[in-house]
């Protein structure tokens, strides 16, 4: 399997958002929500886009508070936590100003139980001016509505779809060292309900299968009756693409 980013529609969208977040004008609020169901390939897209942009990522826990947020971006920064929130907030904020480099925050609906995480994280957000992006499960847009705070300075919604027949075939050309016939790529992208995650270990199953046949081309009738990934599928979203 080549380690390469399939550039999906998902990941088009997430790369278009980012490009106008950066590039706002000023006096427009800097922060983006990316969500959607798990299997959807958030994980992946938003490493890709940390490592291209040097970002500042963390993974929120339902543990954290505004402190523990807080020594956490400090430590990506390669900073030691410091005693006082309100000096670490100063320090962050500092430092992002002066490098620029994106916030991401995964995992972010542990913050919205929180009121002082998300004042913080808006501070931040207002005093440094970096693109701040939260990452979130499914149904966190719908909470974000309780929290005008934040949600009022979110200029990007960027929902992650399960994948449709094009985006496979995206997938599959992109990162599968052998090719699939139409009949396999459907049966995977059916079987894997639109799950990128699924889609790529049925693709490296298949991959392995031809390599040891010796052959650069599958079809759904050598593959047969085998299994293209263990375990079932998530349920195919209503209206999903």
């Amino acid at each position: 399997m080549r380690n390469k980013l399939a550039l999906v529609k998902n990941v088009a969208a997430l790369q278009l958002a980012y490009e106008a977040l950066s590039g706002r004008d000023a006096g427009i609020p800097g922060m983006a929500l990316v969500y959607g169901y798990t299997g959807a390939g958030k994980t992946t897209a938003i490493t890709w886009l940390v490592n291209r942009t040097r970002g500042i990522y963390v993974r929120a826990a339902a543990t954290w508070t505004p402190s523990t947020m807080l020594g956490r971006i400090m430590i990506e920064l390669g900073a030691t936590p410091l005693s006082k929130s309100a000096a670490m907030v100063d320090y962050i904020v500092s430092a992002l100003t002066e490098t620029q480099r994106p916030l991401f925050v995964d995992e972010a609906d542990y913050l919205l139980g929180n009121i002082k995480m998300i004042e913080t994280l808006r501070d931040i957000h207002d005093l440094s001016g970096v693109p701040v992006v939260l990452i979130g499960m499914e149904g966190i847009e719908r909470r974000l509505v309780h929290r005008p705070q934040l949600a009022r300075r979110i200029s990007h919604w960027v929902e992650f779809l399960q994948s449709d027949l094009d985006d496979a075939r995206t997938l599959a050309s992109t990162v599968c060292e052998v090719s699939l016939d139409e009949e396999l790529l459907q049966r995977l992208h059916t079987e894997s309900a639109g799950s990128m995650g699924l889609m790529a270990v049925g693709l490296a199953r298949i991959e392995a299968f031809a390599k040891a046949n010796g052959w650069a081309v599958v079809t759904g009738e050598q593959w047969g009756d085998r299994k293209l990934h263990m375990g079932g599928a998530p349920k195919a979203k209503a209206g999903a693409r």
